[in-house]
Order: structure tokens, then C-alpha cells, then sequence
């Protein structure tokens, strides 16, 4: 049911109109109310007064401020436990959304707050130094062409396995690169961010390189994947950026296919793209990626393999990755 509350004046015009001896289906008609909305004003709202107390009087100053104090008190009563509370307050700090807090599968109590209570909490300020501030933002926005040298060899992204698109099977890497930011068109410094992702379990994994090089590319990126057994590593999909044209010996070291997304087709890779976007949280845009190290980067993918997510059934990548390992290897 939608309607509005009295007003001071529309109180203001009962009080003159119980004064002119009008009915309260006049005042009601006057008003446009209900009758009953006017009676139940004067009943909640007047006051006897007289000697002996036969007297019935209504103001409108009074009645207003009776009706601010019923309001203060008809909301539901906050009740916040204290380990909940600093339960919340440590996920959020760690860049967790209320959705993910929610639905992770921790065991939590029987009155553990819904998402949306969360949200409220934030807004009304009862977390410690928690803000909107704090919660992860996303937007659209549109991407410059891409002008950097690409070559046109290697295999298409259309002779990937079906097995990739329906992300059915472990082991099928996204990789891309992210540079440090501009000044006046002119880059900051040279250093960058190697990247792969996970198609199945969303697993990421980084490492800070001093350029784009392509022989500094390839070897982080057989570094980086001969770690995981050979089961982990089937396919890898990039873009046809120059940084990428080792990718022969990639395929050797590795024993693995690697397949070229179409030109200005960075959705066929979109899983990375969205990776690289949670860790620009850490490393916004515009940063010049030479002021950071390997050490404080592998701080950073921890916080994000162990994130719980939406599209895995808020599991994390990390859980994922160690189940699939210890199948497929024991």
C-alpha cells in the first residue's frame, strides 16, 4: 500500500478546522483523506485538559512531535553480533562483495545477515571505517583502438576443442599482458604484468616483467605454467599482439596447443579481461607498474584466488585447482 504521512500543515489545518466545529468527513473532503485517517489523527493525538479532564484538545505542534517519536521507534531493532560483525569487516577489507560474504560456504550462524542487510549496514556507517569506498565498482567504458604490432600467424581461435567453450575440462589458460600507465601518450615506464587465467576454476596468476619483449613473455609464461602438471596444461589463448609470437616455443616446452583470438576481439579471452580487471583494484590504471615487485604481486593473487565466486557456486579458484590436482595426480 502506498501513502503519505500527515504533514505539520495538513495538521495545522485540522487543528483550525476542529475549531470551526467541522465533521471529520468535512475535514476528510477538505483534505482529500480518509475519514478514518482523521480520526485516528485526533484519537492518537489530542489530549484532555481541564479541571476535570473532560476537555479534549488537539495541537498541531504536539501531535507532530508525537508522530516523530512513534516513527523512531517503529523500525526493526539492529541486532549486530560483535563476531559477525568483525567477520564482515575483515571479508570486506579483503575486497570481498556482500554476495560473496553470504553464500560462501563457511558455517555461520542461523541470523547471519542477508546481503541486503549488509548493504544497509554500510550505508548507515555500523561497520568500522567501512564505506561504499571499499566495495569493489565497475562501469563500462570505451577502450582505445588497439595499435600495437600484431602478426597474423599462428592458429585461430575457431580451431579451438568445443571442450574450451563450454569450460567442461580443467586446464585451458587465457593469457594477456598489462602496461603501466600513460603520460601524455608516452608510457611511464616499461614494466608490465604477464597474465593467465583459468577458463574452469577462473585460477590467476601473474608476474611482473621489465618490458613486453617477446622473449621475455614466453619464458614467463612457461615459467609460470610448468609448474602445474601436465594434465593442467592443455590450451593457452592470447591476442595477436607481437609479445606473443614465441609461441611456438611455448607449445614445444609445454606440449600444450595455443590458439590467436580474433583482432579486436577481446571478449573471445574474457575471462582474462575480467582477471586483469580485478586486479587493477590493486594496480589501478595509470600506475606505473615499476613501483610494485613479484612479492607484493603474489600477496595480491592470493587475496584473489582465495575470493569466493558467483560463477563457480562461490567456491574459490584456489579450492578448485587443489581438488582438480589432487584427482588428477594421486
Amino acid at each position: 500500500m502506498n501513502y503519505n504521512h500527515l504533514t505539520i500543515e495538513e495538521r495545522a489545518c485540522i487543528s483550525k478546522f476542529k475549531e470551526m466545529n467541522l465533521s471529520i468527513r468535512e475535514m476528510a473532503k477538505l483534505l482529500d483523506r480518509s475519514p478514518s485517517t482523521i480520526s485516528r489523527e485526533l484519537k492518537r493525538n489530542s489530549y484532555k485538559t481541564g479541571k476535570d479532564y473532560s476537555i479534549k484538545r488537539y495541537m498541531p505542534i504536539d501531535a507532530h512531535r508525537k508522530y516523530k517519536n512513534r516513527r523512531l521507534n517503529s523500525h526493526k531493532k539492529i541486532n549486530m553480533d560483535c563476531k559477525v560483525k568483525e567477520y564482515i569487516e575483515d571479508k570486506l577489507n579483503k575486497n570481498w562483495s556482500p554476495e560473496q560474504i553470504v553464500n560462501y560456504k563457511d558455517i555461520k550462524p542461523i541470523n547471519f545477515p542477508s546481503v541486503c542487510t549488509i548493504y544497509r549496514w554500510i550505508h548507515m556507517g555500523l561497520l568500522n571505517k567501512i564505506t561504499m569506498q571499499n566495495l569493489r565498482r565497475k562501469g563500462k567504458f570505451k577502450r582505445p583502438a588497439e595499435k600495437r604490432g600484431k602478426f597474423n600467424i599462428g592458429k585461430t581461435i575457431k580451431k579451438r576443442p568445443k571442450e574450451v567453450y563450454n569450460r567442461t575440462t580443467y586446464g585451458h589458460w587465457e593469457a594477456d599482458t598489462v602496461e603501466s600507465g600513460r603520460i601524455d601518450h608516452q608510457r611511464k615506464s616499461k614494466y608490465c604484468f604477464v597474465t593467465l587465467a583459468e577458463r574452469k576454476s577462473r585460477f590467476y596468476i601473474c608476474k611482473l616483467l621489465p618490458d613486453r619483449k617477446e622473449e621475455n613473455v614466453t619464458k614467463a609464461i612457461i615459467e609460470l605454467l610448468s609448474k602445474f602438471p601436465q594434465e593442467l596444461v592443455k590450451t593457452i589463448t592470447c591476442d595477436r599482439g607481437k609479445e606473443f609470437a614465441g609461441w611456438k616455443k611455448i607449445e614445444e616446452s609445454l606440449n600444450c596447443d595455443m590458439y590467436f583470438a580474433d583482432p579486436y576481439c577481446a571478449w573471445q579471452k574474457g575471462t582474462n579481461e575480467n582477471s586483469n580487471g580485478l586486479l587493477r583494484e590493486y594496480y589501478p590504471k595509470g600506475m606505473d607498474l615499476s613501483k610494485t615487485n613479484n612479492i607484493e604481486l603474489k600477496e595480491k593473487l592470493d587475496l584473489l584466488n582465495n575470493r569466493p565466486r558467483k560463477c563457480i557456486n562461490y567456491k574459490t579458484p584456489n579450492e578448485l585447482i587443489d581438488e582438480y590436482i589432487s584427482q588428477c595426480c594421486t
